[in-house]
This record gives C-alpha cells, sequence and structure tokens, in this order.
C-alpha cells in the first residue's frame, strides 16, 4: 500500500484529518485542555445517565456510587492507553492496530466499530427524539408524538440531531467537533451540576440512602456495567488521540475527560432514577424542574457524540479502503444507522451493545495493549505500516497468533459472564460464589489477553507467517511523526 506523493504534501485545512496518513507533529494542535473537553464532551451522554441508574436500585445510593467510581476509573484507563500509540505517532487507530493483527486482521476492529456504531447512534438518536417530542408537548399540548417511523416530530428531532447536524460538521471538517466541544461542554457539565443542586434539594441524601437495595444484580455486575460501558471508547480513541499536541496531553485529557464525566454523570442518573423512579433520562430530566432548557441540551450532546462517533467509523473505512473520498463516506456511513432509530427500547439495546462490546472488544484491544506496550514497548516501523508484505504483514495479512487469542478471549468472558451453561460447573468456587461475582469480567480478560499475546500469541503468528517475498521498496511516511 504505497503512500503517494499528493497524499504525503503538507495537510491543506480544507482536508486536515481527511485522510489517513500520519499527522506529523508540527501540525497537531489539540494541548490538554482541549483534549479534556473534548473526552468529557465524549462522556456527555444520555446514556452515562442512564448507566448508573442501570444499578441504583439493586445497590442504594451507596453503593451504587461506589461502583461507579471503581469501574469508571478501571474502564477509562483502558482505552486511554491504547489511545496512546495514536498520540505518539499521528497515526488512526486501524492503522496502528496493522502491526498487532496484520494488514487485513486489523480490519475486524473495522467491522466492529462500524457495526456497534449503528446501535450507539441510534441509542443517541432515539434519546434525542424522544426529547424533542418532549419539548413539543410541553410547548403546544398536541401534536403526533408517534415514535413510530414516518413523518412525525420524533423522526425530525432523531434524524437533525443524530445524523444531520452530525454529518454536515464532519463534512466540513473534523475541526468543527473540536470548536464546537470548547464552549458546549462546559456548559452542559454546568448543566449537570446544577441538576445534581437541585435534585439534592428536592430529594434530600437523607432520604435516598433511606431507599433499600433490592440486589436485583450483585456489585461486582454493576463494576462490569461501568467497565464494559466506558471501554466502548477502545475504537475511537485514535480517531482523535492523534490530534493530541503530546502524549501527556492525550492521556491525561482523555482519562481525566472521560472518568470524570462519567462519574459525575452516573452518579446523577443513579440518584435520580431512585428519586423519580425511572432510569430513561428523558423521562426524568424534564421532571427535575429544568425543562425545556435540560431537552436542548440533550440535543448538543446528542449532536457531539454522534460527530464523533461517525468520524470514527469514517478513518476507518478510510483505512481499509483508502481510494474512497472522505466526503462520499461521511454522507454513505450515516444510512445504515436511521433504522436502529426504531429497533427497540433504549434499556434493551443498552444491554446488548453492553455484552457485544464486553466479548468482543474487551480481548481485541488487551491483545493491541500487550503488543504495543509488553512487546514493542511503544516502537514501531511507521513506513511498514502502509506497504505489504513486510514485518506486519504475518499470514496473508493476518497475524494468526492473535486471532487466535482473541476467539479464546471472547469465550473467556463469555464463560466469565455467565453467558453460556455449558462449562456453568466451572463457574463457581468451591463456596458456591460465582467467579464473576469476584472478579468480574472485562478488566481480567483486558489483562489476560494481554500477557497470553506477550508469552503465546506473538510466538504463534511469527511461527506461521507467510514465506517472506521480496518486500516492495518503503515509501517513507512523514518523517517526524511524533
Amino acid at each position: 500500500m504505497a503512500i503517494t506523493s499528493e497524499n504525503s504534501a503538507k495537510p491543506r485545512s480544507t482536508r486536515y484529518g481527511q485522510d489517513v496518513l500520519p499527522l506529523p507533529g508540527k501540525d497537531r494542535y489539540a494541548g490538554t485542555l482541549l483534549m479534556f473537553w473534548l473526552w468529557a464532551g465524549g462522556n456527555v451522554l444520555l446514556t452515562t445517565f442512564l448507566l448508573g441508574g442501570y444499578y441504583a436500585s439493586a445497590l442504594g445510593v451507596v453503593g451504587m456510587i461506589v461502583a461507579t467510581c471503581v469501574g469508571s476509573l478501571l474502564g477509562c484507563l483502558w482505552p486511554t492507553l491504547t489511545g496512546m500509540r495514536s498520540a505518539r505517532y499521528g497515526i488512526d487507530e486501524y492503522v496502528g492496530m496493522r502491526s498487532t493483527f496484520g494488514t487485513y486482521g486489523s480490519y475486524v476492529g473495522v467491522v466492529l466499530l462500524v457495526a456497534i456504531n449503528f446501535g450507539w447512534i441510534g441509542i443517541l438518536a432515539q434519546i434525542a427524539g424522544n426529547s424533542g417530542i418532549s419539548a413539543i408537548h410541553q410547548l403546544a399540548k398536541n401534536g403526533n408524538f408517534s415514535t413510530n417511523f414516518g413523518a412525525n416530530w420524533f423522526t425530525l428531532f432523531a434524524l437533525i440531531c443524530g445524523i444531520v447536524i452530525p454529518v454536515v460538521m464532519l463534512y466540513i471538517s473534523p475541526k468543527t467537533v473540536f470548536r464546537l466541544v470548547k464552549w458546549a461542554v462546559p456548559l452542559l457539565i454546568l448543566f449537570a451540576l446544577v441538576l445534581l443542586f437541585k435534585l439534592l434539594g428536592s430529594y434530600s441524601w437523607g432520604r435516598m440512602t433511606a431507599i433499600h437495595p433490592d440486589h436485583s444484580v450483585t456489585f461486582a455486575y454493576a463494576i462490569e456495567a461501568a467497565v464494559a460501558y466506558n471501554i466502548s471508547w477502545f475504537p475511537y480513541m485514535g480517531s482523535w488521540n492523534r490530534f493530541a499536541k503530546t502524549q501527556k496531553a492525550a492521556f491525561w485529557g482523555a482519562w481525566g475527560g472521560l472518568t470524570v464525566v462519567s462519574i459525575l454523570f452516573a452518579v446523577i442518573g443513579g440518584m435520580a432514577a431512585l428519586a423519580f423512579h425511572s432510569a430513561d433520562p428523558s423521562a426524568w430530566a424534564t421532571r427535575s424542574g429544568l425543562g425545556i432548557p435540560a431537552i436542548f441540551i440533550i440535543v448538543f450532546s446528542t449532536i457531539i457524540n454522534c460527530a464523533m462517533l461517525f468520524y470514527a467509523s469514517v478513518m476507518a473505512l478510510k483505512v481499509a479502503i483508502p481510494k474512497i473520498n472522505y466526503h462520499l463516506i461521511v454522507l454513505l456511513v450515516a444510512i445504515p444507522s436511521i433504522p436502529f432509530l426504531y429497533q427497540g427500547t433504549l434499556t434493551a439495546k443498552f444491554n446488548d451493545i453492553l455484552t457485544v462490546v464486553g466479548a468482543l472488544e474487551a480481548p481485541y484491544w488487551g491483545i493491541a495493549l500487550g503488543d504495543y506496550f509488553l512487546l514493542r514497548r511503544e516502537r514501531l516501523s511507521i513506513p511498514d505500516l502502509y506497504r505489504r508484505h513486510g514485518p506486519y504483514w504475518f499470514t496473508g495479512g493476518f497475524n494468526l497468533g492473535a486471532i487466535a487469542i482473541w476467539v479464546m478471549g471472547v469465550a473467556l468472558w463469555l464463560w466469565l459472564a455467565g453467558s453460556t451453561t455449558l462449562i456453568s460447573w466451572a463457574q463457581k468456587f468451591g463456596t458456591g460464589v460465582h467467579v464473576y461475582n469476584v472478579i468480574t469480567a472485562s478488566t481480567p480478560v483486558i489483562a489476560l489477553c494481554a500477557v497470553a499475546y506477550y508469552l503465546v500469541g506473538h510466538r504463534l503468528g511469527w511461527k506461521l507467517r507467510s514465506r517472506p517475498r521480496t518486500p516492495e521498496k518503503a515509501v517513507a511516511a512523514p518523517a517526524d511523526a511524533s
């Protein structure tokens, strides 16, 4: 895969960040604070509110806060670490993945990202649609409030906020997202703090602590939900961290932004769910006393997040099919998300996505972390990432060792999470305690897959590699990517 002279020229502002070549260090502009706002804006999601409400009634307010803090700190750390590769070399996530899974093997991650994005964007746009019809209902008291497919207020708000505006922003430039988050995200966080004070003012801390947990799920389940929710950022880190000026800015900006907002919003969502007996943010946001302004905050968060998700899908597809025009992909990638606006309820889709994320992404990026930090010690050959039959080619473009570890990691996650009964006898210690309730699933799978790849997977992949052909002449990427 040669790098053409046209693409290796200094990027013009009209197409900045629109190809898969490394961004030279002198052309990156996002410092720590801007990266903080970006990733804080990434987690300013109505689904982050939903996270705390997902297990609040089971654990009570104190248990919910502890589980959220532990799960968020762990869950946000893992994707932040994998984003360091893109921050160091200025490359997209899936260009860097070629060193781990092979040129074609990295496309497994592309498929995971694009498929999961359909569900995430469906959830976000659906919330914007529900919030929009709530605002119209308050203003007009009448109208078509159906949430089915057709010409109605739900479809209008969902399409405009979740699809149309994000697509227009990216069509212009990914820089538009950075411009928006600088002023919108501080306002969104301020909204959350106002909501917290209003919540405590109308429903005291004492009343919340008096609500007895119903133990419908375990403490480990809550931690796993928080971890799985936040590691869903794995596929997106490289798309945006390549804009960071330094690795320090990428790490602290990403981990700080993701973690702070994850804890703040999930705790508020959990407390609101206890107070209003509903985990759906679009239901209790209006009842909290902020009314229509809260609805428009929901709209802004939807626009920011859908734009971030769409851009990651666009760049992933560009990695797989580099000759496709950026603007064409921006237009086409949004279309498959539209049917997901009308598929199932928010809670049902939320649980399904967490399951898919945990089972498929935890082992996949655990292997990537083991390859980059343990095996390669953060050293990559950038020109070799862009050519065939080099050291990252392995067997026909696939690292069979990495793929074998990934398949075993998926099976391990399913076993730990109890999604199979074939070996349920092995899921308990001698006392009858489930293994999952002691160690959870995603975090141990990430760590074990990283170590397994370091000890066995890479050696297996290298042993099974194709007999190397005469390598193509490498065409150098920009000399100083870092």
